[in-house]
Order: C-alpha cells, then sequence, then structure tokens
C-alpha cells in the first residue's frame, strides 16, 4: 500500500502531465497571427488583349422618310395599312386628281394653239425667203416674219413645258412609296384638305439594316487615340460591335462601324460613334436602348489584372502583390482601360508579379501568405508529376500489419 504522501505526489504528477500535453496542442496567440493565409494569385504577363467594355446605344432607322402632300387637294383615300410593312413604288394615298386633270386639259389646248401658230409662222418665213430675192418686200418686212418664227418657237416650249408640270402635279395625286418599310399612322384623315400647309402624310422607316448610335466617353476615345499613337494599341481585324439585348442576351448578327463624330458633345461629354447592323426578322426597333461591346481594338503587350484584384484607399488604387518569403506587398497602381478579362494596368505591376486575386479582404502588408497559383482561364495551375507521386506516396496508407508486427 502507497503512503498518503506517495498517492498525492502520483497525482500531482498526472495532473502536471495534462497541463503539459494541453499546453503542446495549442497555438500560442503570436503563432496564430503568423499563420499563412490561403489566396488564389495570378502570375502578370503581357500579351496582347482586346479592349472591352459596355456602352449605351439606341437603334434608329437607316433610312426615315416622311411622306408629304406636293399638291393641293382632298385626300380621298388611303391604300396601305397603318404599322405594315410596304414596298418601294407601292401607293399608299390618292389625292383627288380632277383639277389637275382639268389643268393638263388646258395646257395641252394651249400646246396645240402654240404649234398652229408656229406652223403659220414657218410658212410666212418661208414665202419672205422667197420674195426677198426679187425684192418684192421690205428687209424689214422680212426681219418681222423671222421675229414672228422664233416667238411662236418660242411659245411651243413654253406650252411644252406647262403640259409637263401638269403631268407631275397630276402624278403627284397618287402617292407612293419612295422606299420599302414599316409605316407609321396617318396623320391625316381620308377627306382632309391637304397641301403645302397640311403636308405630312405618314412616315416610312427602313428597319433592315437598322442604325445603332453609339455614345463613347470622351476620356475612353482620347485614350484609344494616345495609345495608337503611342504604338500600344491598335486595329485587328474589322471593326465590329456585338450588340446585347434585354437581360445581356446577345444579338446574333454583329455590326459594322461606318461612322465616327470628329467633335465631343459638350452637353454629355461623350463621342458618337454609328454602326450598321442587319435586322433580316425586324427582331429590332428604331428607339430601342441597348448595350454595345466593341470588337477589333487591341491594347498591345498589356498586363490585365481582374477587377477584384485592384483595391482603393487612402494610398490611392493598389494591389497586393506576393514577395519574398511568401510576404504580402503593396504595389500602388495606373489603370486604363476596361480589358474582356478585367483591366488593363498601365504602370506599377512588372510581368512575372504574382498577384492577390482572391482573399484580399484578409490580406495585410506584410502579412505571411500560402499562394496557390491560377492560369488565366480561373484554373489552379497544376503541379510537376513528380511532387505529384511524390505526394501520392507520402499520403499511401500504412500496411497495419507491419505496424503491428514493429510494435510487438
Amino acid at each position: 500500500m502507497l503512503s498518503f504522501s506517495s498517492r498525492f505526489g502520483f497525482i500531482l504528477l498526472c495532473v502536471f502531465i495534462l497541463f503539459a500535453l494541453g499546453a503542446c496542442g495549442e497555438e500560442s496567440p503570436t503563432e496564430q497571427a503568423h499563420s499563412p493565409i490561403e489566396v488564389n494569385v495570378l502570375r502578370a504577363m503581357e500579351h496582347s488583349v482586346p479592349i472591352g467594355g459596355l456602352y449605351p446605344g439606341r437603334t434608329v432607322g437607316s433610312k426615315e422618310v416622311q411622306i408629304r402632300a406636293r399638291v393641293e387637294g382632298i385626300l380621298l383615300r388611303r391604300a396601305y395599312t397603318e404599322g405594315q410593312a410596304v414596298t418601294a413604288g407601292q401607293l399608299l394615298f390618292e389625292i383627288d386628281a380632277a383639277p389637275f386633270e382639268v389643268a393638263l386639259n388646258r395646257v395641252k389646248a394651249q400646246l396645240a394653239q402654240a404649234n398652229a401658230t408656229l406652223s403659220a409662222a414657218q410658212r410666212r418665213w418661208q414665202r419672205a425667203q422667197e420674195l426677198i430675192k426679187t425684192n418684192a418686200i421690205s428687209r424689214r418686212e422680212r426681219d418681222d416674219t423671222e421675229s414672228d418664227l422664233d416667238f411662236a418657237k418660242a411659245a411651243v416650249k413654253l406650252a411644252e413645258a406647262e403640259v409637263q408640270a401638269a403631268k407631275i402635279n397630276l402624278d403627284y395625286t397618287q402617292v407612293k412609296a419612295p422606299i420599302a418599310g414599316i409605316t407609321s399612322r396617318e396623320a391625316v384623315s381620308e377627306g382632309s384638305l391637304v397641301g403645302p400647309e397640311n403636308s405630312l402624310l405618314t412616315t416610312i422607316t427602313q428597319l433592315d439594316p437598322l442604325w445603332v448610335n453609339v455614345s463613347l466617353p470622351d476620356k475612353l476615345v482620347l485614350g484609344v487615340r494616345r495609345m495608337i499613337d503611342r504604338g500600344e494599341a491598335a486595329f485587328e481585324g474589322k471593326r465590329e460591335v456585338e450588340i446585347l439585348v434585354g437581360q445581356g442576351e446577345p444579338y446574333p448578327h454583329f455590326g459594322q462601324v461606318n461612322f465616327t463624330e470628329s467633335a465631343i458633345d459638350r452637353r454629355t461629354g461623350t463621342v458618337q460613334l454609328r454602326a450598321i447592323i442587319p435586322n433580316p426578322d425586324n427582331t429590332l426597333l428604331p428607339g430601342q436602348f441597348l448595350r454595345v461591346k466593341l470588337h477589333g481594338l487591341m491594347s498591345l503587350n498589356s498586363i490585365v489584372l481582374p477587377a477584384r484584384a485592384v483595391l482603393q484607399g487612402a494610398q490611392g488604387t493598389y494591389v497586393y502583390k506576393v514577395g519574398k518569403d511568401n510576404l504580402a506587398e503593396i504595389l500602388n497602381v495606373t489603370l486604363g482601360m476596361d480589358a474582356d478579362d478585367g483591366v488593363i494596368i498601365e504602370s506599377g505591376v512588372e510581368s512575372g508579379d504574382l498577384i492577390v486575386v482572391d482573399g484580399v479582404s484578409r490580406v495585410q502588408p506584410g502579412a505571411v501568405l500560402a499562394p496557390r497559383e491560377l492560369t488565366p482561364e480561373g484554373d489552379p495551375v497544376s503541379s510537376k508529376p513528380e511532387e505529384q507521386d511524390s505526394a501520392e506516396s507520402d499520403s499511401a496508407p500504412v500496411d497495419s500489419a507491419a505496424t503491428e508486427g514493429d510494435a510487438e
């Protein structure tokens, strides 16, 4: 039997051992503070990237024609259905033609009268030519006969012009479509008096193709021009535009840029760009707001980082870099234009730098990082085959029988 003092000493020894084991199993606050922070990083690389960004646009008809009455009269009939498609040359309206038919017949009669006068003048001139040879008439009478002939010829030409004008006015009573497109509602109803003071009848808008007016920020346009002048950007391929409608749904047809305004709108601070886009199914309508993405403009030898990697602080715009011994370093950066995969870094980051892209909210300057490198597509970089084999051998299960034999 153990004495009381021996038992008490044994108990104190057990308590001491338990405290020692507990202390070994816990990390000190200092160790916890310096534990590596797991982050995803991306290696900065220089390459050519398309300059992206979405910009507001609005569709307009490539041709929009106002149909107006060119002669005064009573509007007798509308020959089309409002809002429907019409073809070039199709009859739209009829204006009362009776007054113009009368006017045409009147000038035709005047033309016949002028022709008769011309025939008589020609016969007098021919007789005068014969009589002057025998001095049967004076030279003055001969000259008067020649003048009468010239006046008769001029009167015929005037009458012919009047007939032509009357025919044109009569044709204008048949109002036809100058282009193919979609009609609007009629501006005046049948039975109304139309003319110079009330000439607008309807409007025709051509829907295929359509024009898309795009508003580009002046800083973007000026920045692109500077980059092109410095050889940092260039147009490659076609200058196309991609249309996004609704909730970002892509429109199946690409457009072509056909005009760029040479001045900045002082009211909005934007530069207008226009693109022509096919619209065979009339999917898009004039006046529709949409978003436009430009294609064909490339930024050469640029470093692009995801927008989530860029932070804003009192010291300006910055990113975190994985430095020596995996310590976090701050890099102040200058941002350029938006690209398809993020934002272009004009300065502050060198090619080959490992930049933190995920987990930046937990990073502080000087923090120890546990980086995991991603590919530009966002996938983890796979380890080397020999590293995988080593990892597999380290993690292979241990034979329990052998372990028991060694224990024995």
